[in-house]
């Protein structure tokens, strides 16, 4: 008897031991490990070594702490797309890596997505994109194991908005920061992470969506919910005719196209534009064709040089920034972004039609915000279409 009961005593120690030993293991594995400075397995905004809009990506059921799968290696986000009634936005960019949500976006059953098929940034797009041949196969799609902060996009991570993403802002694997880092300088270039992008200045959402170029939306090519489509179709054809999806104010997004209620007009807010800020929040959320009216006025100056100067338009020189947010466009140059879509170009135009619903953000084309100085002041109103 006093054998068997020091087996089991030694045996249930050895498995009190394994468990520890077990937990200390998955603690040493957890993202964002570095962080977590009470050892607790979890981290809060204290602990936050980031942006805000970082840790919102990270946090994904908005409870103010990362914790369970949120900070697990090799997890994804399963944002339920077939309920989901909203654009993908900075918060929610990666929608959902599940083998359903690739099966849905898989127009043409091939095994692979191509941009045609992608309805999301593409951003996301080049970062699932890991073997760079244009096309998401399933593995890549899914992630597993892979620590390729998917989440975050550039401007998230670029804490300093110095232009670069250093190691210590950098939310992912060491092998996947390799993997990016093409030149080996040790930091992450604009380009290196997200590509080039042109203006979205002259983007058609549905279009987007028209996988087979029919000039209608059918259930297949609708990436959000029964009743969301349904709503948008009001004769009950099954199917979303342009004019249909122009009256439901677009995809759903936060102005809300189930409701079909537009807020009021904005006649004449003033925003600052600090030339040293990446993205400056307006407060507006505009709806796909509300016509947005600026009247642009201040000069800022882009480097430690005294004559680097540029206005609403750009560089006086007509110089560029090969890094900036948008390709093609002078730096310096005022510029919007609509949460979870790429940047458009302002410059000294005075009205632009909104291309998608979201929030607005204003921002300057520069790469190396740091030894900016000035801003520049823009009284903004909206007609709602």
């Amino acid at each position: 008897m006093f054998s068997r009961t020091l087996a089991l005593t030694f045996g249930s120690l050895a498995l009190a031991s394994l468990s520890l030993v077990t937990t200390a293991e998955a603690q040493t594995r957890m993202r964002f490990q570095g962080m977590d400075r009470n050892g607790d397995g979890r981290i809060t905004r204290e602990e936050w070594q980031g942006s805000d809009r970082s840790f919102d990506v990270h946090d994904w059921n908005g409870d103010g702490v990362l914790s369970g799968n949120e900070v697990r290696i090799g997890s994804q986000r399963d944002s339920r797309w077939e309920d989901a009634d909203h654009n993908p936005s900075w918060r929610e960019r990666n929608l959902s890596w599940t083998r359903s949500a690739f099966a849905a976006l898989d127009h043409n059953r091939d095994g692979r997505l191509t941009p045609n098929e992608w309805h999301y940034d593409a951003e996301t797009f080049r970062r699932v994109d890991r073997n760079r041949d244009n096309a998401i196969n399933v593995n890549e799609f899914l992630g597993q194991n892979i620590e390729d902060d998917r989440g975050d996009d550039f401007d998230d991570l670029d804490y300093n908005n110095d232009g670069f993403v250093a190691r210590n802002e950098w939310h992912g694997g060491t092998q996947e920061f390799n993997y990016l880092d093409k030149n080996r300088d040790g930091r992450l270039s604009r380009f290196e992470v997200a590509g080039s992008s042109p203006s979205m200045t002259t983007y058609n959402e549905f279009q987007n969506l028209d996988y087979n170029r029919d000039g209608r939306l059918s259930r297949a090519e609708w990436h959000w919910s029964n009743l969301s489509f349904n709503a948008a179709d009001t004769n009950r054809d099954g199917i979303i005719t342009a004019e249909e999806f122009d009256r439901a104010g677009g995809s759903p997004g936060t102005v809300g196209a189930i409701s079909g209620q537009p807020s009021a007009a904005i006649a004449g807010q003033t925003i600052r534009v600090n030339s040293q800020t990446r993205w400056t929040d307006t407060g507006i959320t505009v709806q796909r064709g509300d016509i947005l009216r600026f009247q642009t006025s201040g000069q800022i100056q882009l480097s430690d040089n005294g004559s680097d100067l540029a206005g609403p338009a750009g560089a006086l020189s007509r110089r560029m920034a090969p890094d900036a947010p948008i390709t093609g466009v002078f730096a310096g140059a005022l510029i919007g972004v609509i949460q979870g879509y790429p940047a458009f170009a302002i410059g000294d135009q005075s009205q632009i039609t909104a291309p998608v619903s979201g929030h607005l953000f204003l921002g300057v084309n520069d790469d190396h915000l740091p030894d900016n100085r000035g801003e520049f002041v823009v009284t903004l109103s909206v007609e709602r279409r």
